[in-house]
């Protein structure tokens, strides 16, 4: 069986090439992809980060419909069911795996396929995933809403590490997507959340979610309206989701005692930031990162999204037909878009 599956060439781009699809195994799936979200990490391969990993395939924010079924295969989506796709791998035999902390995978190949171009695939009209990477929704269930159950299941470990209680102040730095996600799941907690982001437009947007304040982090007297907001004490915790080296600095005078603070996301280009290790032992904080989904969280994740007790339409920002991928991923580089997805044609 043959799809066309989008390849990353170099710094912005893009071929639509046909491929082979080996044969179905015992407990694999052949999936009709429905909708592709292009997440910030397919962004900087489109943008020229890493020019020694092309050619790639991209993709891995997916959903749509099982179409065939391996005789062994196991998970509960049958062949005609909507789904969420986990393309970035697990082996579930090495010590990550056996820990439960999977999204540590030491075999992790990002569903790379032999003879092909390395990467997830997920723009592609068809894939062979193994049984466990395809998780069942609901028939009525959005594809292009669906497909964002990967960032989801990220941000839930993001949320559900720390210790937070009802009543507790947190602050969401940067309110693109991810932190717009964080807003969300968070206020399902029962916490008070504080949202800094230099653009007014998003932390507009960010108000409508029901933020407890929303405040510029470049203004002189931010780190005072913090203290003052907080009645000196800090914040329960800080999720980190942009704004470089400056705004982790700026978060650390802010933490409460015993308050944590979540690196969600990554610093690029990398750096370094001072810490004084007798503020973090005095008040017995915590700094801490947060890496990927794990089964138990897209799991999660897919139910939220599937049941309607989380909401990710109002993010996408434009749905662009496949093959169209360059303008789609100029869109989605542009600052002032959530999440771009991709749809595929029946």
């Amino acid at each position: 069986m043959k799809t066309r599956t989008t390849v990353f060439t170099g710094p912005r781009a893009l071929e639509v090439r046909e491929m082979e699809l080996p044969p179905l195994g015992p407990r694999q799936v052949l999936v009709k992809v429905r909708a592709c979200a292009l997440c910030t990490w397919e962004q900087r391969f489109y943008l020229g980060s890493s020019p020694q990993d092309y050619p790639f395939r991209g993709g891995h924010e997916a959903a749509g419909v099982v179409v065939a079924r391996g005789p062994e295969a196991l998970c509960e989506a049958q062949v005609g069911d909507r789904a969420a796709f986990a393309i970035m791998t697990r082996c579930g035999v090495c010590e990550a795996c056996r820990r439960g902390m999977d999204n540590f995978c030491e075999n992790d190949k990002g569903g790379t396929l032999p003879g092909q171009p390395w990467g997830p695939g997920g723009l592609s009209e068809y894939l062979i995933l193994e049984d466990y990477q395809v998780y069942r929704a609901t028939p009525e269930a959005d594809f292009a809403a669906l497909a964002l159950s990967e960032p989801v299941a990220c941000v839930l470990r993001s949320v559900t590490a720390p210790p937070l209680e009802f009543g507790d102040t947190v602050l969401v730095q940067g309110v693109g997507i991810m932190g717009l996600l964080h807003v969300l799941l968070l206020k399902q907690r029962g916490v008070r959340v504080v949202v800094s982001d230099p653009n007014p437009a998003r932390r507009q947007v960010a108000a409508r979610y029901g933020t407890t304040l929303t405040v510029d982090p470049l203004t002189d007297d931010f780190a005072t309206q913090m203290r003052a907001l907080t009645h000196g004490r800090g914040f329960n915790a800080i999720f980190f989701t942009a704004g470089g080296g400056p705004a982790i600095e700026q978060a650390l005078p802010l933490l409460a005692k015993r308050g944590w603070l979540c690196l969600y996301g990554s610093v690029h280009p990398k750096g370094t930031i001072p810490v004084d290790p007798n503020v973090i032992h005095y008040n017995e904080q915590v700094i801490t990162g947060s890496f990927s989904h794990t089964k138990k969280s897209f799991m999660e994740a897919v139910t939220l999204l599937s049941h309607g007790l989380l909401d990710t339409t109002p993010f996408i920002s434009e749905r662009v037909p496949f093959p169209e991928v360059t303008y789609a991923f100029e869109r989605a580089v542009s600052p002032d878009t959530y999440r771009v997805v991709v749809e595929f044609a029946e």
